[in-house]
């Protein structure tokens, strides 16, 4: 891993809602965006999850951004988000004016996108990244319970389960690497959105299938207590260099703690190693907001100073509570670090992950 990883996720505990220094009042000021239109790029369709994220924000934006801008969200879906990110690369000026939704989609079209990936997000100016749980669940004929996790990963492992995703090579592959490495036998659907993946789940055309935290809360516990869901997993939250429980989801088990049960001994090699990326790339910096290439300091700590006087919003912590859940919000350099962290692979881990794509999926990356 990235020689500063676990220096930076150390520090994240300790970041939480205040991270970073607050600009200086005569900074702040020098930018001005009074009667302007920001334009937010969304690269995914509308209602999504980082289209929900976008449009959680740009109220408070619009009031905590100097000079009051108005914000118009546009939504440029395609391709695991390539299709959008290359629009705001191509078009987007280093004056505050466009801004762009990213998400674990987006860091793995960094890694994988090939030629179609015409954006270099390592070369934006990151503002903010947003942690976000990852939790899985099964129906309960597949047999799980969600009492006895070494009983419930031995029954999954007896018979294929389906699973729907994008594709192989966007944010999903967090989830189809942790199915992996736990030995399950999965066949993932692919051209399903995160939100029709559930809604199959929910006609029982699928028989497993993972949301992020906040979307399990508001979507999923009902099916759980109609007994229609049973909750195995989380993929877990890195602190301090290691994958400890989530802190949404406190009484699940996180994978490399299933891992350990079912084996008598903790997860190493390229596979774990890769799964870890996909961990950081997917939970720790799971969602943000970044601004284009060469965007001068003063407009960057604009933005920030609004983002951390948005998270002091009461009608905004009301509001967005249960989809943000326990997490810190990582500003600035720091948000830019985690991003680095997250698309920097060791080689053992980048040639396993592109060998299994290419036996499994057949995608060559």
């Amino acid at each position: 891993m990235h020689s500063h990883r676990t220096k930076i996720y150390g520090a994240f505990a300790a970041a939480a809602f205040v991270a970073g220094p607050l600009v200086a009042p005569s900074i702040a000021q020098a930018v001005d965006f009074s009667g302007k239109k920001i334009e937010l790029i969304v690269p995914y369709r509308e209602g999504g999850g980082s289209d929900t994220y976008a449009r959680l924000f740009a109220p408070y934006l619009e009031k905590y951004l100097p000079g009051k801008p108005t914000i118009l969200v546009r939504n440029f879906p395609g391709g695991g988000s390539i299709k959008g990110s290359n629009k705001f690369e191509a078009r987007a000026k280093p004056n505050g004016l466009t801004y762009v939704v990213t998400s674990s989609s987006t860091m793995v079209a960094q890694l994988f996108g090939g030629k179609k990936r015409k954006f270099d997000m390592l070369k934006w100016r990151q503002v903010v990244v947003s942690s976000r749980g990852t939790v899985i669940y099964a129906r309960p004929k597949t047999g799980a319970t969600g009492k006895d996790i070494v009983a419930d990963i031995k029954k999954l492992r007896s018979q294929e389960l389906l699973y729907g995703a994008k594709k192989a090579n966007a944010g999903e592959l967090r989830t189809i690497v942790a199915f992996e490495l736990l030995g399950l036998n999965v066949r993932s659907i692919f051209g399903l959105s995160r939100g029709k993946a559930r809604k199959a789940f929910m006609r029982d055309e699928l028989t497993i299938n993972h949301d992020t935290a906040g979307t399990f809360f508001k979507k999923v516990q009902k099916l759980v207590k109609k007994g229609q869901a049973v909750p195995l997993f989380t993929l877990g939250y890195m602190k301090d260099g290691k994958v400890v429980r989530d802190p949404a989801l406190p009484k699940l088990p996180s994978v490399p703690e299933v891992y350990e049960k079912l084996n008598g001994k903790a997860p190493s090699g390229p596979k774990w190693e890769a799964l870890k990326s996909m961990l950081a790339l997917g939970v720790t910096a799971s969602k943000g907001f970044a601004l284009p290439k060469g965007t001068p300091d003063d407009i960057v700590n604009a933005y920030i100073k609004a983002i951390k006087m948005t998270m002091k919003d009461k009608k905004f912590l009301k509001k967005a509570k249960k989809r943000l859940g326990p997490y810190p919000q990582v500003y600035g350099k720091d948000a830019q670090q985690a991003i680095i962290d997250a698309v920097t692979l060791t080689p053992s881990a980048e040639k396993w992950l592109k060998t299994y794509l290419k036996k499994k999926f057949n995608v060559k990356v």
